[in-house]
Order: structure tokens, then sequence, then C-alpha cells
């Protein structure tokens, strides 16, 4: 929604201006002579990109694992794992991969700040969900498994 795409904006934003001041800090410190140690300048910066980065991968992690349960997509690698290792080491792969599934970009042109990321004219059929039904495709998928040993 406009209202997601606007906070998202401003964290964005947020993340920039402190970088963008925390190398001008830099810059100036070096002009001046004067060396900043660890815990004056690094520390917090690295502290606050690392912060940054653990929201990204905690946020695409839950964005993909509404996206498997929305399309009774089952986890095939690492059961119970595979959101956060996808998020964690893949996070851009991860993103195309969700959007790619969730539209056809071949057919329309993505559109930002739109609820689904298309233009506002494009509907999309809507998916039925049933949480029950994709648990007995879970337990369906584990006894075929007992009964090939």
């Amino acid at each position: 929604s406009g209202l997601s795409c606007a906070n998202m904006t401003v964290f964005l934003m947020f993340w920039l201006a402190m970088n963008a001041s925390a190398g001008f800090m830099l810059r100036v410190a070096w002009e001046r002579g004067r060396i900043m140690g660890w815990g004056e300048y690094y520390l917090p910066i690295i502290l606050f990109n690392v912060i940054m980065w653990l929201y990204m991968i905690n946020l695409t992690r839950k964005v993909r694992e509404s996206l498997r349960n929305k399309y009774q997509i089952p986890e095939e690698n690492v059961e119970g794992l595979e959101d956060c290792l996808c998020a964690a080491f893949c996070t851009a792969c991860a993103i195309c991969q969700m959007g790619r599934h969730t539209a056809d970009f071949d057919t329309y042109r993505a559109t930002c700040c739109t609820k689904t990321g298309l233009p506002r004219q494009v509907e999309l059929a809507p998916v039925n969900f049933y949480e029950d039904q994709y648990q007995n495709m879970n337990d369906d998928a584990e006894a075929q498994q007992g009964h090939a040993v």
C-alpha cells in the first residue's frame, strides 16, 4: 500500500543519511589529521549497519514465509529454516523470486508504491487459502514417504 511504501522510503532515507553523515564525519576527521578509534567511530556505524541488515533479513524471511503459506508452497530443502537461510544468504535472489511468483512482469510493467507492485488498473485473481489444506498436503507427503520405505 501507499503507507508501507512511504514507510520503506523513510526507512531507506534514514539509513542513507546515517551512512552519508558517518562518511562525512570520517572525511572531516581525516582532513584534520585526527584518527578516530573503534569505539568512537567505527563500532557505532558497524552496529547500526548490522542491525539494519538483520532487520532486512527478518523482513524478507517473513514475506517469503507468508507467500509460501498463501500459495501453499512446501519447503523442499531445509525444513523450518529455508526461508531464513534464503533471506540471509540470497536476499536479492529471494526478493526477485517473490516478485516473479506473485505477478507476470513480462505482461505488466512493475510499478512502485502500489498494493500489488503492478499498475492500479490490473486486478489479480483471488487466491483461496485453506490452512488445513496446506497441513493435509504435508501429512500426505509424509505418509507417502513412510510407505516408500
